[in-house]
């Protein structure tokens, strides 16, 4: 897909462009842009953003080289892309049934890579963000929920299932969520 625009500008003047995605519609890419990016200047999401992902590297402090802080830090925020946030500002995302849900009391996640995390990324979310954790296995029984088969994710990706791993590895994020006290039913 290729896109090109072209605009009438003096020397040196800036085009400021901003782009919103939703997990349901137009009108939910427009609310997600009005609430997340409206009246922010490009220098404001740049700090905001370092802001962000400093406090939640912050949340673990190590000792060690610069070249092992380095390897910790970077390996720490490889845990905090994915499973990530998939749903618009007001809750709204849309389903493994394709149909639009509303999340209450949860973010919903997707991108449940879990051949890949169920041995190690989901029982250290489930100790270091706990809430976080709790809101993936609540996503995961939703997608249940809403699976044609009744089944929890083999490997979610947005509203959909790729089927492309072996094995049924949600069952023990599940177990150790349960087993660590989440409030999940």
């Amino acid at each position: 897909l290729v896109s090109y625009f072209e605009f009438d500008t003096q020397k040196n003047e800036e085009v400021v462009v901003k782009v919103a995605l939703s997990a349901t519609s137009t009108e939910g890419a427009v609310k997600n842009l009005m609430a997340e990016a409206a009246s922010k200047d490009f220098d404001t999401i740049v700090r905001e953003a370092s802001e962000s992902w400093n406090k939640q590297l912050a949340s673990i402090e190590v000792e060690g080289t610069e070249d092992q802080k380095a390897m910790f830090y970077t390996s720490y925020y490889h845990t905090m892309i994915n499973p990530s946030v998939y749903m618009d500002v007001d809750g709204k995302y849309r389903g493994l049934d394709h149909n639009i849900h509303q999340a209450n009391g949860f973010n919903n996640y997707t991108i449940f890579s879990l051949w890949d995390t169920y041995r190690a990324e989901h029982p250290f979310l489930m100790l270091m963000k706990p809430t976080e954790a709790r809101d993936m296995v609540m996503s995961m029984i939703r997608h249940q929920q809403q699976s044609v088969h009744g089944l929890l994710p083999v490997w979610s990706h947005m509203a959909n299932d790729n089927w492309c791993m072996s094995g049924y590895h949600a069952t023990s994020v599940l177990a150790d969520a349960i087993t660590k006290g989440a409030n999940v039913d």
